[in-house]
């Protein structure tokens, strides 16, 4: 088998011959998205397709009618709207520029905009250095959504009720977050843009909705809670506690603490491992400023880590994770669990005195991320800045951690706040860091109601979004992370094959040589990982059972597979799935054909006296072997051969 990388190109995919049809949108769907991915069958001789797209049935009004040699197209036009029918339909082209006949005719239905009348307001500073791709937002509000827009704040996606918080995509353009639908069943979950669940957590564990998503291994990590008993410090709340019968001494051990355990859990939902906070961090660690406290009196529990971000880095077999309550970021070991190193306060804020880079002063912080470079980010919500002598800050940081004792600040940014004439950015929940492929940070608060930031690293502002998802003015928003994406649809990919035709009522691969070539083009803005399987029936192709390619974004690689001839025809099977996005898993069965004309030696699709050479020349060692030499299937090259091809030349 030889693999040939080519350019870049539009393509999109394909499912079986049995017919041709229109696969995606199918008759009929809802679906809550505007960029619509159009994905057809390839039919037998076509050269180009010509798709149409109106707003009633008749086609009378196109708003597209465009003509490609592809069988996937993304339209993006902003003629699409929400809360609308659209028609569409797809039909072949063949040579001289002759037309089939429409392959068929669907319709599909846009389904209502999720953030409504209020919007969201953007502003474009600078176009030359914003980093183009869409944004998606998950929304920890009273609403529980997610939704996508474009630079110009036009809602794109949405997660149509699903009450589900993004809370992170991966490199593949995964979906990660919580549901809280037939709560608490559908926690922790994964989804794509067609609002299907993936992956959900076990039915009877609640899993934290801070942070859950897919890990290298093709497993699922995130938090759960985890309750043991401890005492209750002494402080300015004791009194109130011994009310309630309480030692509240900072010894008995009386009251319930949980933290929040990392567990991980196979494709199936089964748990395969956990890590337990009560086992590697000391109770006598716990924050005695931040009111959390006091807020436990009310509860009835301490709410001791309030873990809500982690990284899984594979190539140290690591894992980073963030405990807000604790102002702390801590790197364990995986699987072992052991820790390698902590990061947070100064050890006379009670927090820890086992810390590194204590100099870096965050607080209650969210979204610790690992570049690619080693450098970690987060964005510190600084709600106890005031203890090191500030006003409430909150800051997006790089830093990077040198031989696991100290650390070097890369970056910082501080946002603005109410000492200033712009907004208050100060946010003190949530919030969240992207640092973009041109060096732009992406930075997300919920201050001044909630707003996303785009920051080069001179630290001018690019673009931002101004939140005004919500009537509610006491809750303006809690917008929980913003990331910006390259493209809806990662599982956008297509598979063409060459010599596909229908001669004689013989549909199928029709060879002119011995190669069967095919070209799987990925159309999304996401590199992705494909892996595929070869099989036939006849033996004329190497069983290939599993095979890895990467494609890079908006590229194609050509297959080409080499055919040992034993029979005039084999049933070919080609299987192939985005390693990320499985559910598109797409299964081919096509019949193959040797070359269409029997003693065509010279494969250009005549028989003549040229053959007669050629075949000669192969017999006496002159000429390389050529498949179509065996005219009369003996599986032997010999004078036969030449009887059999002069008795078609004159007949």
């Amino acid at each position: 088998m030889r693999f040939i990388n080519y350019f870049f190109i539009y393509v999109i995919s394909i499912t079986s011959f049995l017919m041709a049809d229109l696969l995606k949108p199918y008759d009929d769907q809802y679906i809550s998205y505007v960029h619509i991915l159009f994905e057809w069958e390839q039919e037998p001789d076509a050269e180009l397709y010509n798709i149409q797209v109106s707003t009633n049935s008749d086609f009378s009004n196109l708003i597209l009618d465009l003509d490609t040699t592809e069988i996937l197209y993304i339209f993006k036009d902003n003629s699409i709207n929400w809360s609308t029918r659209y028609y569409w339909r797809v039909r072949s082209i063949f040579s001289d520029n002759v037309y089939g006949d429409w392959i068929n005719s669907y319709s599909f239905r846009i389904r209502n905009s999720n953030t409504g009348n209020a919007g969201i307001e953007t502003s474009v500073i600078d176009e030359n250095l914003y980093y183009d791709g869409l944004t998606i937002m998950g929304d920890l509000s009273d609403d529980n959504r997610s939704f996508v827009y474009d630079k110009n704040g036009k809602e794109i996606w949405n997660d149509f009720n699903k009450n589900f918080i993004m809370n992170h995509i991966n490199e593949y353009g995964q979906i990660s977050g919580c549901s809280f639908n037939n709560f608490p069943a559908y926690t922790g979950s994964v989804i794509n843009y067609d609002n299907q669940y993936l992956w959900t957590g076990p039915d009877d564990v609640y899993i934290d909705v801070h942070e859950v998503k897919s890990i290298p291994n093709g497993n699922y990590m995130g938090f759960v809670s985890e309750y043991q008993q401890g005492p209750i410090p002494i402080g300015d709340w004791t009194n109130l506690y011994r009310a309630l019968g309480y030692d509240a001494d900072g010894e008995t051990i009386e009251f319930p603490w949980y933290g929040q355990a990392i567990v991980e859990w196979d494709e199936n939902s089964n748990e395969v491992w956990r890590w337990s906070p009560f086992d590697h961090f000391s109770m006598d660690d716990f924050d005695l400023y931040g009111g959390t406290w006091w807020n436990a009196y009310f509860e009835g529990a301490f709410d001791w880590m309030h873990s809500n971000a982690f990284y899984f880095d594979e190539e140290e077999s690591a894992i980073y994770f963030s405990s807000r309550h604790l102002s702390r970021v801590t790197k364990i070991d995986y699987p072992s669990g052991d820790i390698i190193w902590m990061i947070g306060m100064p050890s006379e804020y009670n927090t820890g005195d086992e810390h590194i880079c204590t100099d870096l002063e965050f607080t209650w912080q969210h979204n610790v991320h690992l570049l690619e470079n080693g450098n970690i980010t987060l964005f510190d919500n600084g709600n106890l800045s005031g203890l090191f002598g500030q006003d409430a800050t909150s800051r997006a940081l790089e830093f990077k951690v040198i031989d696991n004792s100290y650390c070097e600040m890369i970056w910082e940014y501080t946002l603005p706040h109410w000492d200033t004439d712009q907004w208050d950015l100060f946010g003190p929940w949530m919030g969240s860091v992207q640092t973009l492929p041109n060096g732009n940070k992406l930075i997300n608060t919920v201050g001044a109601g909630g707003h996303a930031l785009e920051v080069t690293s001179d630290q001018d502002i690019v673009w931002y979004a101004d939140y005004n998802i919500t009537d509610n003015e006491e809750d303006p928003g809690g917008n929980y992370r913003t990331f910006r994406i390259p493209s809806l649809h990662p599982n956008a990919y297509s598979v063409i094959f060459n010599d596909y035709k229908n001669i004689e009522s013989e549909l199928g691969i029709h060879l002119l040589d011995n190669d069967l070539k095919l070209t799987i083009s990925n159309e999304s803005g996401y590199k992705q990982l494909y892996s595929y399987a070869v099989s036939d029936s006849q033996g004329w192709f190497d069983s290939i059972e599993s095979q890895e390619i990467f494609i890079e974004p908006y590229s194609e690689v050509q297959l080409i597979f080499d055919a040992n001839y034993t029979s005039d025809m084999t049933n070919f099977y080609f299987d192939i799935e985005p390693v990320h996005h499985a559910y598109d898993h797409k299964n081919y069965e096509l019949n193959v054909y040797r070359n269409q004309i029997l003693g065509d030696i010279n494969s250009d699709n005549t028989v003549n006296v040229l053959d007669v050479v050629i075949l000669v020349s192969i017999i006496l060692g002159n000429s390389e072997e050529n498949p179509n030499a065996d005219v009369n299937i003996d599986g032997m090259v010999n004078v036969l051969d030449v009887v059999t091809l002069i008795n078609i030349i004159l007949s």
